[in-house]
């Protein structure tokens, strides 16, 4: 977790109690202990998405996502670990102190600097647009634009003069150093004399804010003929053009179920002035499946405004064709898509100049859903424009295509049904020849996924590998190295399988060991040497979690099942999720209110799972004493001996429970 104390982690989870923190985005009704609702994360009619205020942690039955507090700001917010922690250490007031210069507080001090040298710029850019001499070209173009002070203001937009390296002199002298500036992403690098100069220049300026406001990038329109058009800032420490959206910090405010989706910085900002604030503009890119599981958060409707000429709607197919790609991988997202179009190949801000908001409204109102918009492509696309003809083969091809990206039965039924008597076949067939083409595509990602799934199988189990560090009796043999019988030692694997196995008695061991929590260290039936530890268990995962268990816990935190749960996300057992086969083992385990009674039982599981180790330990030495020597088989025996007592003795044990 880098330079953010554990403390402080179990300090923002007490405070950030999940039921307020999820309450925020999510209308919760109790029923029982829990709290259920609708899920953020998928599409859904009947609540399925349950709160544990006891745990501290969520969990979706329908879609499977759940964790703690902090988990569900990353998911719902798009934040990473330590950016969750911090935004929920804001809300809730808990102070985050710096410990240290790790890689971690390197690169947040960094896009820490990026973000106030954004911020500066944003400033330069708005006083000089609105400086008497400076501003004037920016001021006219706004005029004729049609854009109010408001607007203007509300949008922060500025004006980049003409001058090489204005914004570049006024930072230096504030302190920032090169290598930070160039960083931001507002500044290059001039070939001639290895300097920096100011990336924009005589240029209308658009400050890119992230979903909370905070300024991450720019984006600057010539003021006249100059090529090119538009330039953007590049990605950079806080910038991913595809995982963001223009204007979403003000959509997202207008809690509308539909989003409107144009390409233009100027279109979004006419449309806002228009009244059709849930607007928001892609970056000067292909709309990417980021930006759509980012409207997913926000709407259940997206409607898509692409330009009319010819670049624009080939970026409308290839865009569609991803988003229905995406939905049929993802099909916990469920958001209607549709395609609307101008009249006469207007672009939205000419077309709302001319024609009024009221219009317009008419215009979203007729969008087309993607297999109406489907349809049309493919006949309009395949029609010569003068004769009227259309021609069968390409269309053929065309509609079966389309119809493939479908992961809609109906719909893809419904557009073979229109399609079939202008091929002259039935739609049955038709239906047979869009499911070749799926079939066709489904194997294409099918591979790709698998490939992808193998490089993360491989990372992790790397990453579980070197990180394992199994207790062992320096006393007890150790067993013989497990090889593969079909290959020599110097060709074994470089990674060799994860176990992750388990009894339920070992599960239970564990749920028990977790709904105790603060018991299990202040019980006076449950001694030191009864606290779990890895190798009371046979798999991998359990080990690895009980180690990562006793590693949190210290007999005091409140909040332990909601910390394992960062964990329980990234496992699985028997191969289940961890965190589905441990939340019900361990609601199973919390039946028992009664302290004593859940005492006895993790006792009494913990001393069968312990004799279960011991039995196995045991046969493993028997098989390797048959082949022992003299001395080899006389610590063998002591070592059995050992083991029998300690056997007896949790025999004993059980029996005063």
């Amino acid at each position: 977790m880098g330079l953010i104390p554990e403390s402080v982690i179990d300090e923002v989870l007490t405070r950030a109690d999940i039921e307020s923190v999820v309450g925020r985005y999510v209308q919760l009704k109790r029923s029982g202990s829990n709290l259920w609702g609708l899920c953020p994360f998928h599409s859904e009619k009947t609540p399925s998405f349950s709160v544990h205020p006891g745990k501290s942690i969520y969990h979706c039955f329908g879609c499977g996502k759940g964790g703690n507090a902090i988990n569900f700001i990353m998911e719902i917010e798009h934040l990473s670990y330590p950016e969750a922690i911090r935004h929920l250490a804001g809300i809730y007031g808990v102070d985050i102190p710096e410990t240290g210069y790790s890689g971690e507080s390197i690169q947040k001090e960094e896009k820490n600097r990026v973000k106030d040298i954004l911020k500066e710029a944003a400033k330069f850019y708005y006083k000089s647009f609105n400086d008497p001499q400076i501003g004037v070209p920016a001021r006219e173009y706004a005029a004729k634009r049609g854009l109010s002070k408001q607007t203007l203001d509300n949008f922060g937009i500025g004006y980049s003069p003409m001058a090489r390296s204005a914004l570049y002199d006024l930072l230096k002298q504030k302190g920032y150093k090169d290598e930070e500036l160039l960083k931001s992403g507002i500044f290059a690098v001039s070939p001639k004399n290895n300097k920096p100069y100011d990336l924009f220049r005589g240029r209308l300026m658009f400050p890119i804010f992230d979903t909370f406001g905070t300024i991450i990038a720019f984006g600057g329109r010539a003021l006249g003929d100059e090529k090119p058009k538009y330039i953007n800032s590049p990605d950079s420490l806080v910038y991913n053009k595809q995982n963001h959206l223009y204007a979403m910090n003000f959509a997202r405010k207008e809690q509308s179920k539909q989003l409107i989706v144009v390409e233009g910085y100027m279109d979004a900002i006419a449309m806002h002035a228009a009244g059709f604030r849930n607007t928001v503009a892609a970056l000067g890119t292909s709309f990417t499946d980021s930006q759509l599981k980012l409207c997913s958060r926000f709407a259940e409707e997206v409607v898509f405004f692409f330009d009319a000429d010819n670049a624009g709607q080939k970026a409308a197919l290839r865009a569609v064709k991803m988003m229905m790609e995406y939905l049929r991988k993802l099909t916990g997202i469920n958001i209607r898509i549709r395609i609307a179009k101008v009249p006469d190949g207007k672009d939205p801000d000419e077309y709302i100049r001319t024609n009024g908001a009221d219009k317009f409204k008419e215009v979203v109102k007729n969008a087309l859903y993607v297999e109406d918009y489907l349809l049309e492509r493919a006949k309009n696309d395949n029609t010569d424009p003068e004769t009227g003809i259309l021609d069968r083969g390409r269309y053929q091809e065309d509609i079966c295509l389309y119809g493939s990206w479908m992961n809609d039965d109906i719909k893809r039924s419904r557009m073979a049904g229109i399609a079939a008597p202008l091929l002259g076949a039935s739609p049955d067939a038709v239906i047979s020849q869009m499911q070749k083409y799926s079939m066709i595509e489904d194997k294409k990602q099918q591979l790709a996924t698998s490939r992808a799934l193998e490089r993360e199988r491989r990372e992790d189990m790397s990453r579980r590998n070197s990180a394992q560090d199994f207790e062992t009796d320096p006393d007890m043999p150790e067993p013989p190295p497990e090889q593969n019988e079909e290959t020599s030692p110097d060709e074994q694997p470089a990674f060799k399988k994860v176990n992750d196995t388990a009894t339920k008695e070992e599960i239970d061991l564990f749920a028990y060991a977790l709904s105790l929590g603060t018991a299990l260290a202040k019980s006076e039936k449950i001694e030191k040497t009864d606290i779990i530890r890895p190798d009371d268990f046979s798999g991998d995962t359990l080990r690895e979690l009980v180690r990562i268990f006793l590693n949190i816990y210290d007999g005091k935190n409140e909040k332990i099942f909601a910390r394992m749960n960062d964990y329980f996300t990234r496992l699985t057992i028997n191969g289940l999720p961890a965190e589905s086969v441990m939340l019900k083992a361990v609601e199973n385990a919390d039946r028992s209110a009664n302290v004593l009674i859940k005492t006895d039982m993790y006792l009494m599981l913990l001393f069968k799972v312990r004799s279960s180790v011991l039995s196995r330990e045991e046969e493993r030495l028997m098989d390797m004493r048959a082949s022992a020597g003299p001395e080899e088989k006389k610590k063998i025996d002591q070592a059995i001996r050992k083991l029998i007592e300690y056997k007896d003795s949790l025999r004993k044990r059980i029996g005063e429970l």
